[in-house]
């Protein structure tokens, strides 16, 4: 029986990040790079290799599907689609919020403050574009497996984010990609604790333990940008 090779592909932020699984053990590699398209198969192929694999090894794809620029999360969700399609892997997709409302949710800091609070909900934020925010609410009680979200995630300036995180009524926890906006949590109300560092930020092996944790096989990406949005303000993702 062929060895189980998990690919994990994330190409919605400024950093192409890449997770391989094989043989129990992760691989990582991440870059910032504008092009990421071509720095995938290059660094695709050089991480499977200290996994001791190849790309026609691989059996699982774990893609992110967004949110992002339509560009960037395209490149990830295509490899996956040609490896499903030519090779027969399993593809298996998570949203930014999951992965980071995934890796809070597993924190010691996490688990202490709902103790002691009381507290489940957590509060997902990723930057946008400018002063543009995308948020998302889940309910991470400790009898989940997963965190669930509540209702849809969000688009919101940075000030009627504000008004909304401080609108929110009962004990709050908040997680967020800091490595794409280090500012990002200064959008919290005072006193609403954070995650850690060290999962504020989109962890390549997190990608593949989101992805089979959710276990959501959809290639359909989220872009969330509102095309009235976009059209007005001239901003284009290129060719869809």
């Amino acid at each position: 029986m062929a060895a189980k090779v998990i690919l994990g592909l994330c190409t919605s932020g400024s950093r192409l990040k890449l997770a391989a699984s094989a043989g129990g053990k992760v691989f990582s590699a991440q870059k910032k790079v504008f092009n990421q398209e071509l720095a995938l198969f290059p660094m695709a192929r050089a991480l499977l290799a200290r996994a001791g694999s190849d790309l026609r090894s691989v059996n699982t794809v774990c893609s992110v599907r967004g949110p992002g620029r339509f560009t960037g999360i395209r490149i990830s969700l295509t490899l996956a689609g040609a490896l499903k399609a030519m090779a027969g892997a399993e593809v298996y997709t998570a949203t930014l919020f999951e992965i980071l409302a995934l890796g809070a949710a597993d924190t010691p800091q996490f688990r202490a403050w709902a103790k002691t609070t009381g507290g489940t909900r957590l509060a997902v934020l990723v930057h946008a574009f400018k002063d543009e925010y995308f948020c998302q609410l889940f309910n991470a009680g400790e009898k989940l497996k997963t965190p669930r979200p509540e209702g849809e995630p969000v688009w919101l300036k940075s000030e009627d984010l504000r008004a909304m995180l401080a609108g929110l009524a009962g004990p709050l926890y908040a997680a967020a990609d800091a490595e794409e906006d280090p500012g990002i949590y200064g959008l919290l109300p005072a006193g609403v604790p954070k995650a850690p560092p060290a999962v504020s930020k989109i962890i390549p092996a997190l990608v593949i333990k989101a992805c089979l944790a959710y276990k959501n096989r959809t290639l359909r990406p989220l872009y969330l940008k509102p095309a009235k949005y976009e059209l007005e303000n001239n901003i284009s993702y290129g060719r869809k």
